[in-house]
């Protein structure tokens, strides 16, 4: 076992880790994300990242009674990165995307007023598959990237992140 995890760690040419920003189509709003990649061979890669949407606040009144609703996004993908185009010397780098979209959401409400205050939480999670393509440009410090994936499931949506990886 240690062997083939040996020669796993050889072949691999590089890790990256990354920062970025995204926005996701139905939950319109934007997130963070970070990620990591490791470089299985020439042409494949695995790429693990995580996103935080930013909280979705919405204030409405009627009848004498407020309300306030917060929802709240984040998931988890794990994908492969299949390289169909590099070229070392301009530094651009193109691959397509395939994996598992995993994304919790929860929503709290809170209402008062008339007499009335009470307040309810939901939360889920959908799995999906996400399908996708990507660019990198190689930088002097590191890697700037663009990806747009689409994520097929229950919860549909197409999601588009940028960022900076670099080497280590």
């Amino acid at each position: 076992m240690f062997s083939v995890l040996a020669f796993q760690n050889s072949q691999a040419q590089f890790v990256k880790a990354g920062v970025g920003l995204m926005y996701g189509t139905e939950i319109e709003q934007p997130g963070i994300r970070v990620d990591g990649v490791y470089q299985i061979n020439e042409e494949i890669r695995a790429v693990a990242d995580f996103g935080f949407y930013l909280p979705d606040e919405t204030e409405s009144s009627g009848g004498g009674v407020t309300s306030t609703t917060t929802s709240t996004y984040w998931e988890l993908n794990l994908n492969g990165n299949y390289i169909f185009s590099s070229d070392t010397e301009s530094g651009m780098t193109a691959y397509a995307l395939a994996g598992l979209n995993y994304l919790n959401f929860n929503v709290d409400s809170e209402a008062s007023g008339g007499g009335f205050t009470g307040s309810t939480s939901f939360s889920d999670s959908e799995v999906g598959l996400n399908v996708g393509a990507g660019i990198e440009y190689a930088l002097d410090f590191g890697d700037l990237f663009g990806e747009a994936k689409y994520v097929i499931g229950d919860f549909d949506q197409l999601n588009i992140g940028a960022g900076l990886r670099f080497n280590f």
